[in-house]
């Protein structure tokens, strides 16, 4: 088994109980913030296509899981929390193809500074080919969404927050919006993980903008059932997410593969729940190849949202 991480080299005992209280506080705030009323959004008139679709490739191999992906920069866009096993830096970026020849470009950042570690993202839809009706001169079609994370790691546990903005160019003005997320991870060497996050905590913190960005809350557990580092890998993830103003969904998946020398390719699948009458498949699938300190990233589902056929494609470096 690999050596503990070393922001994990504190006995469990050994957390103080102010620290304890810490992270219970923050979670009360947090939850204190999600019964909080939104004028904005008992107006809105869009969503934001991006909150909608998985921003990592890995995730979206997963089928959307991701509370409980740890040490990787694409934890940024599900749990900010997930980025406290990252060893020193972390990069990522991702390209997907949409309908009507559109497309979604991503990238992500993570840098661990001694207990804590900064987290950035973006995603950018392209919309220009979309067949929308002609917009005013001048007026690029697209949607944008920017995050930014600070995690704090004390012993196994790690708590984070991010603060995002969102914009939406389709005809005339645009739209913007602005909200955060707070996360927690708990991280037991290589063998499991446990992530708790909110994303869009009150949804949108623009009063006047009609744009919805909408509560979402996540659980997931991870667990590898042989040595990451070693030749063979067998992981599994379980999730269960809770939209609001929607039903609960429920995430099952696993990958498996085989690793020598650095070199090798991990395939993973993934089957999720999916709202009375969406379009989307319940099946994911995906795989990484390996290539030392660099990953290849595929992923397709059936159908999204807009009931094409998806594919992605993402490059994972890790420093």
């Amino acid at each position: 088994m690999t050596p503990f991480p070393a922001w994990c080299e504190h006995d469990v005992a050994g957390v103080s109980s102010s620290r304890v209280r810490l992270v219970f506080t923050a979670l009360g705030l947090g939850g204190t913030m999600l019964a909080a009323p939104v004028t904005a959004q008992e107006s809105a008139e869009t969503r934001l296509f991006l909150l909608d679709t998985p921003a990592s490739v890995r995730s979206a191999g997963l089928n959307g899981a991701g509370a409980a992906l740890v040490g990787y920069a694409g934890a940024v866009f599900t749990n900010p929390a997930g980025l406290a096993t990252i060893r020193h830096i972390g990069l990522e970026g991702g390209y997907r193809t949409a309908a009507l020849n559109s497309y979604i470009a991503t990238g992500a950042l993570g840098w661990r500074l001694r207990q804590f570690d900064l987290g950035v993202g973006f995603q950018y839809y392209d919309l220009e080919d979309f067949g929308l009706a002609a917009p005013a001169p001048a007026t690029n079609r697209y949607e944008f969404l920017g995050v930014g994370s600070l995690v704090y790691r004390f012993g196994l546990i790690a708590i984070g927050a991010s603060a995002k903005t969102a914009r939406q160019s389709l005809e005339g003005e645009p739209v913007r919006g602005i909200s955060g997320d707070i996360g927690l991870a708990i991280a037991v060497f290589d063998i499991m993980a446990i992530g708790f996050a909110v994303q869009n905590v009150s949804g949108n913190w623009e009063r006047n903008s009609p744009l919805v960005m909408p509560r979402l809350s996540r659980f997931g557990f991870t667990m590898n059932y042989v040595d990451p580092q070693e030749t063979f890998r067998l992981l599994s993830t379980l999730e269960v997410q809770w939209p609001a103003g929607q039903d609960s969904r429920f995430v099952l998946g696993g990958e498996g593969g085989v690793v020598l020398g650095g070199v090798g390719v991990i395939g993973r699948v993934a089957h999720g729940s999916q709202p009375e009458g969406s379009d989307r498949s319940r099946f994911s699938f995906g795989a990484t190849f390996e290539l030392g300190f660099v990953d290849v990233d595929v992923a397709w589902e059936p159908a999204d949202q807009t009931d094409e056929s998806v594919r992605r494609i993402g490059l994972r470096l890790a420093l």
